[in-house]
């Protein structure tokens, strides 16, 4: 497993009495910031030289032109975004007795018994967790205000939030594998009580 266990020991594939401590992969980090400047600079150099595309110029105000702009804007904004993103340093996700705590989605713990579903997804060639919450105690969970605000943008749902591996250590693999190991945590749907 690519994540730290801590307080714990793993028996037959799960965790017992501890937590799983995923932290930040700077490599990541860093590799996904230097796309998303690659691909803005891409942009505004098309921008500015107009390259001719199969023998025809690019024409001003058309579907290319339109394109780079939205192109130059989307990664300009990724780019802002990635550069703290290189220096954060320690754990950004941790998977326990108590629940879920991704620094990325919230300030604290997310508990067993307030997530109806956590299941892995692929869109296109993408892969990440969703995560919903129960809609009658969202509001008390310690959401961040921008993912909560942004929710009913992604096409999850009002309660759904992605947990992806991008940038973490081990990636996608470590989450699913600290997310599996807690399975002993879960609470079986429909009965109530943790196990």
């Amino acid at each position: 497993m690519d994540g730290q266990i801590v307080d714990g020991q793993v028996v037959d594939g799960q965790v017992v009495d501890g937590q799983v401590d995923i932290a930040v992969s700077r490599l990541r980090s860093a590799g996904l910031f230097l796309i998303a400047v690659g691909l803005t600079a891409t942009a505004a150099w098309m921008l500015h030289v107009r390259p001719e595309t199969r023998g025809h110029a690019m024409a001003p105000g058309g579907y290319t032109e339109f394109m780079l702009w939205l192109g130059l804007i989307f990664f300009g904004a990724a780019s802002l975004v990635g550069a703290p993103r290189m220096f954060r340093s320690g754990t950004l996700v941790s998977v326990g007795r108590r629940g879920i705590f991704d620094r990325r989605l919230s300030t604290d713990w997310i508990p067993w018994d307030a997530i109806e579903d956590l299941r892995p997804v692929m869109l296109s060639r993408q892969r990440f967790f969703v995560l919903r919450v129960d809609p009658a105690l969202s509001a008390a969970l310690p959401i961040l205000p921008r993912r909560r605000a942004g929710a009913r943008f992604t096409g999850l749902g009002a309660h759904g939030y992605a947990l992806s591996g991008n940038d973490l250590e081990g990636g996608f693999a470590a989450l699913g594998e600290a997310l599996s190991a807690a399975a002993a945590w879960r609470i079986p749907p429909g009965t109530g009580t943790t196990r």
